[in-house]
């Protein structure tokens, strides 16, 4: 099959034919998520490593993607790779953060600022902001959520679940409160309790 026959085909069709031994496909769909794991990778930060290491990471959680993955999984391709992706991304920071003998041996950078096209916000204001969020920001704190979860860690209480699910769905804090039957500030304090306990377990 050539190149253009490939790139029409859906990205699940690509994954089996990768993992049937087909190069091509794996390059297909390598080159079609490439921009994707270099948003990811503009997202995070390991002081003592240029993007390029980061971005390799990235691409490491790509290819484990297309390895791994199964039509028969409820999430689509492109959201299982996205998850693959940061979930490799977050792993290597978690890692050179422990080992403190080696060059990369610091976390995520909370000060650098993000690529958002404003200079002044940073992974630290995402994360413990409340509502309000940019889209760029809103995209890396769900990003985060879901690595999370998917890790097979679940370290929010039920009702900051709910809280949380609403949220990433988009709604503020007073239709969550509605929704939940809490008021804003029962939100508000479930909120501020998820944030703090993402960054402990970004930084344990």
């Amino acid at each position: 099959m050539e190149i253009r026959e490939l790139q029409l085909l859906p990205d699940d069709k690509l994954a089996a034919l990768a993992q049937s031994g087909n190069l091509d496909a794996e390059e297909a769909l390598l080159k079609k998520y490439k921009d994707a794991v270099r948003i990811k990778a503009n997202m995070y930060y390991m002081a003592g490593a240029d993007e390029d290491d980061v971005m390799q990471e990235g691409m490491i959680g790509l290819m484990k993607a297309i390895r791994q993955y199964s039509p028969e999984r409820e999430a689509s391709f492109g959201t299982f790779a996205g998850i693959c992706i940061t979930r490799q991304i977050i792993s290597a920071i978690r890692s050179a953060d422990r080992d403190k003998h080696k060059a990369l041996n610091t976390s995520v950078s909370l000060s650098r600022p993000l690529e958002t096209g404003n200079e002044e916000v940073t992974l630290a204001d995402t994360l413990s902001s409340g509502t309000g969020e940019s889209p760029e920001e809103m995209l890396i704190f769900k990003d985060i959520v879901y690595y999370i979860l998917h890790n097979g860690d679940n370290i929010f209480s039920e009702f900051e679940m709910n809280v949380l699910s609403e949220f990433i769905k988009g709604n503020d804090y007073e239709k969550i409160a509605d929704k939940l039957g809490k008021n804003v500030k029962s939100v508000d304090n479930a909120m501020q309790r998820t944030r703090k306990k993402i960054l402990g377990y970004l930084f344990k």
